[in-house]
């Protein structure tokens, strides 16, 4: 189990950092990121880059081939592989044209070798203005061995090799985006404020379960919190429009448990997309049978850590940070707060089933409690990734935390 060992509230200045790069105007701007196999892999316009996470020496890099630039990454990477989204510079979305001939490359993490591919059209009828700009990476999903690709229908590859394994598959009507619940992959649709979520076997293609939940009125936006357990943030249309999270069963779809979020106040979940350039999840994390969440009181003095029950039950405890809640992430059943109170960051290890408060750390300079991605290995070294890198940004700096 990862422990900080609890000794007195002491400042951890980092042990390396990237430098930025004066004038670079928004090219160093975060695409994405993973982080496996000693290495943290950050996306930006040009690619992918590589860094050791114990020295930040530079191991590999991996450039989009010709004019194209980078627009996406996989949430995560898988058996050591992740997928890469580009297409030509000039198709960003800034123009207002929409980049609907791209390229998904395979990239292998150890190296940065890319592996295939494939031509990704994005003209079809699952996606629409909004979706481009927020959830592109959403478009694709890594399982093991699977690739999956969200056009006019799914189409799936062989991870490792780029080989097609099973015929192109409808997809639901309306906004859809793609997820990955342990060996299924999830369809989640939104067409005119109804929600509807299908579950396809990685393997072979067929649909495992379809539902469509019922939700309080029609749905405006749609969040994966979590993918396994399945938890979806529903936001209601209009300034009434309620907030809550379902937990589907990943075996056959059902919901098991509703927590209406809206009761404690605002689930504060980050923008997923280029613009803020990292993964969605940042601010919920599941521990056993509970949802820790960021949520913003209706008249909030700091963020609340909340834990919800699964199942739907009564909130487990509640923190009062006292500031900002900048990231929040699972590790071995226990929980990791970033917060910036007062201009101060933070690192609290909190115990996942009571909230006790088991460690503290106090990380140097402001710029680690802006918004980014944090990961924490085995070796207690918390990397933070930036979603700028131009200037005074750095875009990425590790703080070792024992």
């Amino acid at each position: 189990m990862v422990r900080i060992a609890k000794r007195r509230l002491r400042q951890v200045r980092p042990a390396w950092r990237v430098p930025g790069v004066s004038g670079a105007s928004g090219s160093q701007n975060a695409v994405g990121s993973w982080c496996t196999a000693g290495l943290v892999v950050r996306g930006q316009a040009d690619g992918l880059h590589a860094y050791d996470v114990g020295t930040g020496e530079a191991v590999w890099s991996w450039i989009a081939p010709g004019r194209t630039a980078l627009l996406a990454m996989s949430r995560t990477a898988v058996s050591g592989v992740g997928l890469a989204v580009h297409a030509d510079g000039s198709a960003d979305g800034s123009s207002g044209d929409e980049p609907v001939d791209c390229t998904v490359t395979a990239v292998g993490v150890e190296d940065g070798t890319a592996l295939w591919s494939v031509p990704f059209d994005l003209s079809g009828g699952s996606w629409s203005r909004s979706l481009l700009e927020h959830h592109l990476g959403g478009a694709v999903a890594v399982a093991p061995n699977r690739a999956v690709l969200l056009t006019d229908g799914l189409q799936a590859y062989a991870l490792n090799s780029g080989r097609p394994v099973w015929p192109p598959t409808a997809a639901l009507a309306g906004d859809v985006q793609l997820s990955v619940c342990r060996d299924g992959i999830i369809q989640i649709g939104l067409d005119d404020g109804h929600l509807t979520v299908r579950c396809l076997d990685a393997a072979e293609g067929t649909v495992r379960w379809e539902t469509a939940p019922s939700t309080h009125g029609p749905v405006d936006t749609v969040h994966v919190l979590q993918e396994d357990p399945l938890a979806v943030l529903c936001r209601g249309r209009g300034s009434g429009g309620l907030e809550e999270v379902l937990v589907l069963d990943a075996e056959d779809g059902r919901t098991a448990g509703r927590i209406p979020v809206s009761e404690h106040g605002e689930l504060r979940v980050a923008a997923y997309g280029p613009v803020d350039g990292l993964h969605a999840g940042e601010r919920a994390a599941s521990v056993g049978e509970l949802l820790v969440a960021v949520v913003r009181p209706a008249e909030p003095c700091g963020d609340d850590l909340t834990a919800f029950a699964l199942d739907g039950g009564a909130p487990h405890w509640t923190r009062r940070s006292q500031g900002l809640v900048v990231n929040v992430f699972a590790v071995d059943g226990d929980v990791v707060v970033v917060s910036r109170p007062n201009g101060l960051v933070r690192v609290h290890l909190l115990d996942g089933a009571t909230g006790a408060v088991l460690a503290v750390r106090r990380l140097a300079g402001y710029e680690a409690g802006m918004r980014g991605r944090y990961y924490l290995d085995a070796h207690h070294r918390l990397v933070h990734v930036s979603p700028w890198g131009d200037r005074k940004w750095h875009p990425l700096q590790m703080f070792p935390l024992r």
